[in-house]
């Protein structure tokens, strides 16, 4: 999981996509052939029984890698522009965003109900959570630390 900054006032906390879009498609040609190869020689030598299992076992690799595919692009960024704190989250379902004044916005962290520390952001009894998909315990930390000293420069 990364976390990048860039000129102080934005914050992008995205997954670690360590296998491109290209790597993809040739992770599953080549799982697909050695597969087939495997169960072409089980089938001639009369375990046909394979066969199902082999075909299954290409379905769960095809659904996981599309999955994977499809949030290849997820995102949550914190900016901070003027008055304004903005934080985006965008998956490849939805994209929502949230606006702060930054004079009321308070940043927290707190134990959530399944024992991680997580960020949550807001104000006026709205609050919203940041990277907790993306962003380990250290991080959270230093990236709450981090955002309470930048909403203090205005």
């Amino acid at each position: 999981m990364t976390v990048s900054g860039s000129n102080g006032n934005i914050l992008i906390a995205k997954p670690n996509n360590s296998l491109s879009p290209t790597g993809f498609a040739w992770l599953f040609v080549g799982v697909l052939t050695i597969t087939t190869i495997i169960t072409v020689g089980f089938v001639l030598a009369g375990a046909w029984l394979v066969l199902p299992f082999a075909g299954l076992e290409i379905l769960v690799l095809a659904y996981v890698l599309i999955n994977a595919y499809l949030h290849y692009g997820d995102f949550e960024s914190i900016t901070l522009v003027n008055d304004d704190v903005v934080i985006e989250k965008y998956s490849y379902k939805s994209s929502k965003k949230y606006t702060f004044q930054r004079y009321w916005v308070r940043v927290t962290l707190r134990n959530t109900l399944d024992g991680t520390v997580a960020i949550f952001i807001g104000s006026h009894g709205k609050e919203i959570e940041f990277g907790s998909r993306y962003i380990n315990k250290e991080e959270r930390e230093s990236i709450a630390k981090q955002l309470k000293q930048d909403l203090k420069i205005v």
